[in-house]
């Protein structure tokens, strides 16, 4: 039994001693070997085999060390002679303990009770087991069966202690106290009580049944004086009367204990409570939580008369200024905050005076301003002040800057709670952006100012005013949420950085970090400063909340895998340490302090963050093994999945969540799991994200708002846990299913398939579509809504992921059951297949099209994508690999005969369709990745320095940065100290720029290795590029221009077409094809073809315009155009570029993305191209000779046209309308093109919205419209629902008259839209179409609405840092002339046009571009203005002798590479109006339009330098101005004009002449053999 003196576990002491010495130096391997010699000599020893199994399991051999201890364990059950003592089951304990086997060590215990009934060293030993098994019945009745064997006070206390436990953790209730209560009342009397924890106990057990009289005559009685400090004792009375309702002298008590305890702050509002007969604090206090009290209570006393609460407010006031009277102390606040609380108490009863209120608030300030807690002292005073009250204490405290303390130290102090108060009371929420950010420069400025203060402190020790940076950092956040200017973030960086290089050790600085780098997508930074925090409090599960929510959705698995990891064993290790703790509490007879770590040990196993770590953990597992489906399973079979692993969130059961995390620590603006800030709109002053002072008192209590918050928040997280916890076992089952799809090969394997796998995994579906919100079928409905167009993508709100994954799982359940019998129209194949990759691919591509550079990509675009990949499209794999693994021959048996070959099954079809799927998404997210990592990192870093470092600058982004520049110049070792000068100088803002460059392209390189996006993903990457591989399509044409008989409008003309046709045939090609179109002239006229909004790159022989780049065809002759598309996809359109033979010379080019890809908005059913064009009843070239020969305006045109057809409203029309038949539900993309001569046009469709999705050939952020206007030259793709009910409807066009009194064509031209199988005949007539409302001819605000919502589809990359900044007025120009048949245009002149008052004149001997490669002179001079020779007002009264240009051939030289702004100027010169302008060879970003004449002051801040439209002509508004902005990447001479063309005749044009670069590739194109000869 027992151990002998001199004897160790029955084995002589010296024998061990040298054992425990060599465990105790970590000399494991000498242990073992003393350990080997110890049981050769007693084999039998279950001592000797418990040390080495002990020894063993600190060397790390768990398996090893239990084999050990259950050897030991045997022996001792089956051999009788051996010694049984509490040494050697205290061995065996500490080993089962390590090795999570406790219950094993329990039951040697109460083996050797059994045994050895009253041996009292064992029975402790198994109470121990039961403590830390948290057995609480168990530990009663073992402590009790103690207390009767020895009568002592300490195993009383520990059965009355387990039977508070069992009170407390719900498993008892009035029966067991009053158990508890007769066992000490029947001990009081034979022993009484001999220790204060003794006591306590006693007054607990009272206190729980409420009865307070019983424990106040315990306290006043002789056991009472056990307390020896008798504010102590005074404290528990104070509260016994108080909850006996004796508050007369519960406030007496309190009164004694501020008297020795001035700075006891609960304690005051104790005295206050009984003082108002107030018992609220009282019935909510959770009685023995003293680890986490209750912060705000709600206070309630009405029922006391007006006059006597008054009464009792002025004796506490008294009582508060003897208090101040007699404190000696500076430091004490309790006396100066009480007089705050006495008035906040009369406000909340409704008998406050704002005003006092705010006296006292005053007061307060000029005694406590300058400490640090000055703005958390009295934010729950200033709750209670309405708004503008908050608002009139602000502006008294400013005013009183000028007696503010003289002591700098104290100055700064009180600036900076001037600051704070700001923020808390929102009206940094109100203040105009500018102000705002003077706010953020202040505090930057008085940071600098104070930094000598802090120059001899200890790096250690907090710096002077080193909260102004954090201060200054969240409002440079709150200026990018309201102005959206990505520098704000940048520069909020730079400051906290300069701050941690000045100061390490500043965790505020750390924090702010770890959400900014997060927020940018710089993960691995994010970690690196998390990692520095360095901080391990328990009470708030480290700081761990700061950074698990982003890495949970960031790309970093590893890192992810370290955050989990190092999270749980910290929380599994406290909550072991916890049941260490306990027992050392009951041993050292601390018993308030074992309902402490009982109580501490729930809170932390029912965490919020800790029930989702450990969901997380396995689910990582899951996503880092997707490439391997039998390790998948394994990963399962561990988990325990095949059981019942989706019982996980049943742990909780009906106990509240804990949120332990310190959100005091994080700045408003992170996110939270309920709302991400940064993400919404800003809403202006009426929405504070300090909700807290928000909150109308008057209308709801802070407590109620903050419980029902509460509430919310732990509703959300129970719904995550529940659905996350589904997750494993559906992936379980889903494999399963999945293996069972193929029953031809199941039949020819052998295996069975378990319906109850199928039905279970239906019932988690059914689960998971609860959480989601819908009954199962109602989800799917849902799923196949969304899918079918019938639902908006909107119906998955933000739970897309999880949405996915239902599909997926659906897909999977359906495989097996066959249940839905869904399929797609063809019914070749089971529908579930088709909806999941049709699904996964739109919303996964339309994530990654949708994505900016990375670089200023913000929020959560990169997280969104990696949870879309890496769950439902990981998952979807597993399922697609379990197919193809049972689809596989076994190898084992022989096919039967006459079973039917897999291969070209509707189900081996579905997995081919799937793979070819998931090719596509994978090398669209590819594709997206490596265009990131390719950029340059000085490219990048360029981008970010340019964002905030513009020394021109006096606003916007960088105002703060410049301040702290300043600092650093003026660096002074004798002023700041050689630390803060040495460390000053060190630090580079390109540095840091740098380091979130790489940062940021860590988390890429991530994803793109086949490890970070699992090697499963890997695998689809070889077919995905290996199907980009195959070379581009070279696609061949002969283009004819021939004479063709046409009749419109009753009359026959001979127009000119290409070959017949009119319009001209479309081409169709894809992104990277080659065109090559033999054009053969034989029309009577010199032509030339251009390929309008086609780069050329390189190419510009092949671009088109006569006598620019070419001289014409001449009849007869033939030219080739060479060229290839190169990243351009959309709809554009080529035309004829000579004279006016564009007029019928034109037609549709349509460029498809690459195979592979796809449209970045939903797919249409069908496209058409719509051409809008203008119809002469006579030859364009007679209209135009005539035009040309009188100097006035040509004559309008007759009709306008839809792909060639006038439409109903003309005569001799109606036959030969355009007609687009479809189906109702049927998306239609309408490729619309401006192909007219000389006219802007408006166009709309009938009773249907049209979605914006692109124009010329550029995506755009999709927009609904009923009305557009397209500019001659201009193309826009839109995409329109048959969504009415059937019938016929009109598509209509007419003219945008812009120009003042100028004649025009007013006539409109329609098409129809028909729905197939509607009637459209009623009584024998057919009956018309429903017809459109356009706008009225001259609808200016109309257009400007219109164009005003072109943005590009992803952030561009605009140039911010211009080479050439331009400026050309654009307009008309009156040539005088003497009076005759050449000068009819008005007043005896001929009409003019003009660019920087040249206009424009083509060569007649050479074009430009062989003029320029040749070294050819007198063609063109370089001389073209880079702006206007005289400024003039020019929207303005315009002088007349600024009316006439000057003629010339001028172009303006570019050097390749070169970074241009334009500013393109209408002006009013004859008249104003909308001019198309046109740039050949380039594509440019529209940065900004506006009316007037343009101001670089004012205008340059409207400027969109995030998402500018990408256009190649744009229309400048009528009397207004347009800028754009390109880089001279494309070398050749490119032709600038308005596209009407009577105004390019006129000579509205220009020409930039692009030098080569450096080597081939920067440089032109020899020119082609067959170039026509001038």
């Amino acid at each position: 039994m027992a151990s002998k003196f001199g004897m160790a576990g029955g084995i002589p002491e010296r024998r061990v001693r040298p054992i425990w010495d060599a465990i105790d130096s970590r000399q494991f391997k000498n242990a073992l070997k003393l350990s080997a010699s110890l049981l050769s000599k007693y084999p039998n020893s279950p001592y000797a085999l418990a040390l080495k199994a002990l020894i063993l399991e600190r060397m790390g051999k768990s398996d090893e060390a239990l084999s050990v201890c259950l050897s030991a364990k045997e022996l001792l059950y089956t051999n009788d002679s051996v010694l049984m003592d509490e040494l050697t089951l205290s061995t065996l304990q500490i080993v089962f303990q390590r090795l999570d086997h406790l219950d094993l060590a329990t039951s040697c215990y109460e083996y050797a009770c059994g045994k050895f009934l009253n041996n009292l060293e064992i029975m402790m030993g198994l109470f121990n087991c039961y403590v830390r098994e948290y057995s609480f019945v168990k530990q009663q009745q073992t402590a009790i069966k103690m207390y009767k064997i020895v009568g002592e006070e300490r195993f009383l206390l520990w059965a009355v202690c387990s039977i508070q436990l069992q009170v407390l953790c719900g498993n008892g209730g009035e029966k067991l106290l009053l158990l508890a209560e007769g066992l000490l009342k029947k001990h009081i009397a034979s022993h009484s009580l001999h220790e204060p924890e003794a006591l306590i106990v006693y007054i607990s057990v009272l206190e729980q049944q409420a009865k307070y009289g019983d424990a106040l005559e315990v306290l006043s009685g002789k056991l009472g004086s056990l307390l020896v400090i008798e504010v102590d004792r005074l404290r528990i009375q104070g509260r016994l009367l108080a909850r006996a309702g004796d508050y007369a002298t519960a406030a007496n008590i309190y009164q004694k204990v501020l008297e020795s305890c001035p700075d006891d702050w609960e304690c005051f509002q104790h005295y206050l409570d009984c003082l108002l007969e107030d018992g609220s604090y009282w019935c909510n206090e959770p009685l023995n939580d003293s680890v986490h009290p209750p912060k705000d209570v709600e206070r309630n006393s009405s029922h006391l008369t007006d006059e006597v609460f008054i009464s009792r407010l002025s004796n506490a006031s008294a009582f508060a200024q003897k208090l101040q009277a007699e404190a000696g102390n500076d430091f004490i606040r309790c006396p100066y905050l009480a007089n705050l609380e006495i008035e906040r108490r009369k406000q909340l009863q409704g008998k406050g005076d704002d005003d006092k209120l705010i006296e006292v608030l005053m007061q307060y300030f000029f005694r406590f301003g300058h400490l640090a807690c000055f703005a958390s002292d009295i934010e729950g005073f200033l709750r209670v002040l309405p708004f503008g009250k908050k608002e009139e204490f602000l502006e008294k405290l400013i005013k009183s800057c000028d007696s503010l303390s003289a002591v700098p130290t104290k100055l700064l102090g009180q600036s900076i709670s001037l600051f704070k108060i700001e923020e808390l009371i929102g009206n940094m929420f109100k203040i105009p952006v500018v102000e705002l950010e003077n706010s953020a420069i202040r505090m930057a400025q008085m940071y600098c100012k104070n930094l000598p203060l802090s120059k001899d402190l200890d790096q250690q020790e907090s710096m002077h005013g080193e909260e102004l940076l954090s201060m200054a950092c969240n409002v440079l956040v709150q200026l990018f949420w309201r102005t959206r200017q990505l520098g704000y973030l940048l520069e909020a960086i730079m400051i906290l950085e300069l701050g941690l290089t000045i100061r390490r050790h500043v965790w505020q600085y750390k924090i702010l970090l770890v959400h900014l780098y997060s927020y940018l997508g710089a993960y691995s930074l994010s970690y690196e400063w998390y990692k520095s925090l360095e901080v391990k409090n328990i009470l708030l599960e480290s700081v761990s909340h700061h950074i698990l929510p982003q890495m949970l959705v960031s790309p970093l698995w590893v890192d992810l895998n370290d955050v989990l990891k190092d999270y749980l064993k910290f929380m599994d290790d406290h909550l072991k340490e916890s049941a260490d703790l306990t027992s050392l509490a009951y041993r050292h007879r601390n018993y308030s302090k074992v309902i402490e770590f009982v109580q501490f040990k729930e809170r932390l196993q029912h965490s919020n963050q800790y029930l989702m770590a450990r969901l997380e953990a396995p689910i990582l597992q899951l996503k880092l093994n997707a490439n391997n489906i039998e390790e998948e399973e394994c990963i399962l079979e561990s988990l325990k999945s095949r059981v019942h692993f989706p019982e996980f969130s049943s742990e909780i059961g009906g106990k509240s969540l804990t949120f332990n995390e310190d959100m005091q620590s994080r700045p408003w603006w992170t996110p939270i799991p309920d709302k991400n800030y940064l993400l919404e709109p800003f809403e202006g002053v009426s929405f504070c994200p300090r909700e807290n002072l928000m909150v109308k008192v008057f209308c709801i209590s802070y407590v109620s708002y903050q419980q029902q918050q509460r509430k919310g928040r732990e509703a959300n997280v129970r719904t995550a846990i529940e659905k996350r916890s589904l997750v494993p076992r559906m992936i379980y089952l889903s494999i399963q299913c999945a293996s069972a799809s193929l029953k031809e090969n199941i039949e020819a394997n052998g295996s069975m398939y378990d319906p109850k796998i199928s039905s279970e995994l239906r019932f988690l579906l059914e689960r998971y579509a609860k959480i989601l919100g819908f009954p199962f079928n109602d989800a799917i409905q849902v799923v196949v809504g969304v899918l079918s167009g019938q639902k908006s993508s909107e119906a998955f709100n933000s739970d897309t992921v999880d949405w996915l994954n239902f599909a997926v799982f659906l897909n999977a359940w359906n495989l097996g059951s066959h249940e839905l019998g869904l399929s797609d129209e063809d019914g070749c194949r089971p529908g579930t297949w088709h909806i999941v990759n049709s699904l996964l691919e739109r919303y996964i591509v339309e994530k990654v099209r949708s994505m900016g550079p990375l670089i200023s990509s913000l929020g959560c675009d990169l997280p969104t994508l990696v949870q879309l990949v890496t769950e439902p499209l990981a998952w979807h794999g597993l399922i697609i690999q379990s197919c193809v693994r049972s689809a596989l021959p076994s190898g084992k048996r022989k096919k039967k005969s006459g079973s039917v070959d897999q291969s070209n099954s509707p189900v081996s079809n579905a997995i081919r369709d799937s793979i070819q799927s998931l090719c596509s998404i994978v090398e669209e997210v590819t594709k997206w990745l490596r265009v990131q990592i390719k950029k340059s990192e000085d490219e990048n870093v360029e981008i970010i320095l340019s964002s905030f470092h513009r020394k021109e600058q006096t606003v916007g982004p960088g105002q703060v940065f410049q301040v702290l520049q300043a600092l650093i110049s003026s660096t002074s070792d004798t002023e700041l100290g050689d630390r803060i000068s040495q460390t000053l100088k060190s630090w580079s803002h390109v540095d840091v720029a740098r380091k979130l460059v790489t940062g940021q392209r860590k988390a890429n390189n991530i994803i793109i290795k086949p490890r970070g996006c699992s090697l499963f993903l890997g695998l689809f990457l070889f077919f995905a590029f290996s199907a980009s591989l195959a070379d581009a399509e070279t696609h061949y044409h002969d283009f004819v221009v021939q004479q063709t008989p046409v009749k419109r409008l009753c009359r026959t003309h001979n127009i000119i077409t290409v070959n017949g046709q009119f319009p001209g045939p479309t081409l169709e090609v894809r992104d990277g094809d080659t065109l090559v179109i033999k054009v053969v002239n034989s029309a009577r006229y010199n032509v030339t073809l251009h390929w309008h909004g086609i780069r050329q790159m390189r190419t510009p022989w092949a671009d088109g315009p006569e006598y620019v780049t070419q001289c014409p065809i001449r009849p007869g002759a033939t030219y080739t155009y060479r060229f290839t598309i190169e990243n351009q996809e959309g709809t554009l359109w080529w035309h004829a570029h000579s004279k006016w033979l564009r007029a019928t010379v034109y037609g549709a080019l349509v460029i498809y993305p690459k195979l592979g890809s796809s449209y970045p908005f939903p797919q249409p059913n069908h496209e058409a191209p719509i051409l809008l064009g203008e119809w002469w009843d006579r030859d364009p070239i007679a209209v135009l000779r005539q035009a040309t020969f009188t100097g006035a305006a040509p004559n309008i045109s007759d009709a306008y046209t839809i792909n060639g057809q006038p439409g109903d409203l003309y005569r001799c029309s109606s036959k030969e309308t355009a007609r687009l038949p479809l189906d109702s539900g049927e998306r239609i993309l309408l490729r619309i093109i401006n192909s007219a001569l000389n006219q802007q046009l408006f166009f709309s469709v009938a009773n249907h919205k049209l979605t914006v999705v692109g124009a010329d050939a550029a995506y755009t952020k999709p927009f609904t419209t009923t009305v557009m206007m397209l500019g001659p030259g201009q193309t826009t793709d839109v995409l329109l629902t048959a969504d009415q009910p059937p019938a016929r409807y009109y598509m209509a066009a007419r003219a945008y008259d812009s120009a003042q009194n100028a004649p025009f064509d007013n006539t409109t031209t329609t098409a129809i839209l028909e729905y197939k199988g509607a009637c459209y005949t009623k009584k024998g007539q057919s009956s018309k179409p429903v017809f459109p409302r356009l706008p009225a001819y001259n609808d200016t605000p109309t257009v400007t609405a219109f164009t005003s919502r072109f943005k590009s589809l992803t952030t561009s990359k605009v140039p911010t840092k211009i080479d050439e900044s331009l400026f050309f007025t654009i307009g008309f120009g009156l040539f005088n002339c003497r009076p005759g048949p050449r000068c009819q245009g008005p007043n005896g002149t001929r009409f003019g046009a003009s660019m920087n008052n040249v206009s424009f004149v083509l060569p007649s001997s050479n074009s430009i571009l062989q003029a320029s490669y040749q070294g050819i002179p007198g063609v063109f001079t370089t001389d073209f203005p880079a702006s206007p020779p005289l400024q003039f007002d020019y929207t303005g009264n315009v002088s007349r002798a600024l009316w006439q240009p000057v003629r010339g051939t001028k172009v303006y030289k570019l050097k390749y590479g070169s970074t241009v702004q334009i500013v393109l100027q209408d002006t009013s010169i004859f008249s104003i109006e909308n001019h198309p302008m046109h740039l050949h060879g380039y594509h440019f970003y529209v940065v900004a339009l506006g009316f007037g004449n343009f101001n670089p002051v004012t205008d340059t801040a409207k400027f969109n330098l995030i998402d500018p439209p990408v256009r190649n002509t744009i229309g400048v508004p009528t009397g207004g101005w347009a800028v754009i902005r390109f880089v001279a990447d494309n070398p050749g001479t490119w032709l600038m004009h308005c596209h009407i063309d009577a105004h390019l005749t006129w000579g509205l044009a220009m020409v930039f002449l692009v030098e080569n670069g450096a080597g081939e590739l920067q440089s032109i194109e020899p020119p082609p053999a067959d170039l026509p000869p001038c």
